[in-house]
C-alpha cells in the first residue's frame, strides 16, 4: 500500500515539475504563477506546497533534472561513439551538449548560465547510488590523466569543461556575443584538448 503511495507522491511530484517547465519555456519563470503550475498538473494549489517550498524551489529541482537529462545524454552519446583517445571523448560530449543547446534555445533561455555539473552538487562520497556518476568514475579512473591528477581534479577538471560549454553556449546562441556558436567552437574545443593535456 505504502509503495502504490509512494508511486502517486512521485508522480505528482514529476506532473508539477513537468507543468513548470512547459509554462517556464512559454511564459518565463517570472511570470508563471504558482496557481498556474498546480492548474496546469491538475492538483490543488495546497498539493504543490507538499513538494516544493517555493517556485525557487521548483526551478532549482528543474534545472537540477535538466541539467542531468543532458549530461546523462551527452555522456551516452559519447560512450557510443567513443574513440581510444580519452581527449577526443571529452569534446565528443562537449559537442552533443553544443548542438543541444543550438537545437533547444528554449531549454538554453530557461537554463540561463545554470547549466553545470549536476552532479558534483551532492557529495562524492554518495556516488554509488547513481549509475551515470558511476561510469564517469570508472571512465576517469582509466583516463590517461589520472596518472598526473587526482580523481577529485579530474572531477574538477570536467566540472570546469562542462561548466564553460554552457557559459559559452548561452553568450554565443542567446546574446550573440562575442562570436556565433560554429565559430566559437573551434577555440572551445582547442581550450578543452589544452586544459587536457
Amino acid at each position: 500500500m505504502s509503495e502504490n503511495m509512494d508511486l502517486k507522491k512521485e508522480a505528482k511530484k514529476k506532473s508539477l515539475l513537468e507543468a513548470a517547465q512547459l509554462l517556464f519555456l512559454e511564459k518565463g519563470v517570472s511570470k508563471t504563477s504558482i496557481s498556474e503550475i498546480a492548474d496546469r498538473a491538475q492538483v490543488a494549489k495546497g498539493t504543490f506546497y507538499l513538494y516544493f517550498k517555493d517556485k525557487d524551489t521548483l526551478l532549482e529541482q528543474l534545472l537540477y533534472e535538466i541539467s542531468y537529462s543532458i549530461i546523462q545524454r551527452a555522456y551516452d552519446y559519447a560512450e557510443a561513439h567513443q574513440t581510444e583517445q580519452f581527449v577526443e571523448n571529452v569534446i565528443l560530449f562537449a559537442d552533443w551538449i553544443i548542438n543541444y543547446f543550438t537545437e533547444h534555445t528554449d531549454v538554453l533561455r530557461l537554463i540561463r548560465r545554470n547549466f553545470s555539473w549536476p552532479l558534483l552538487e551532492h557529495s562524492l562520497s554518495d556516488f554509488s547510488d547513481d549509475p551515470l556518476l558511476q561510469s564517469i568514475t570508472t571512465r576517469l579512473y582509466h583516463a590517461p590523466l589520472k596518472d598526473v591528477h587526482s580523481s577529485q581534479e579530474l572531477f574538477n577538471i570536467i566540472y570546469i569543461i562542462v561548466d564553460l560549454c554552457g557559459s559559452v553556449c548561452y553568450s554565443s546562441i542567446i546574446e550573440q556575443r562575442p562570436d556565433t556558436i560554429d565559430n566559437m567552437k573551434p577555440l572551445l574545443y582547442d581550450i578543452i584538448r589544452r586544459i587536457l593535456q
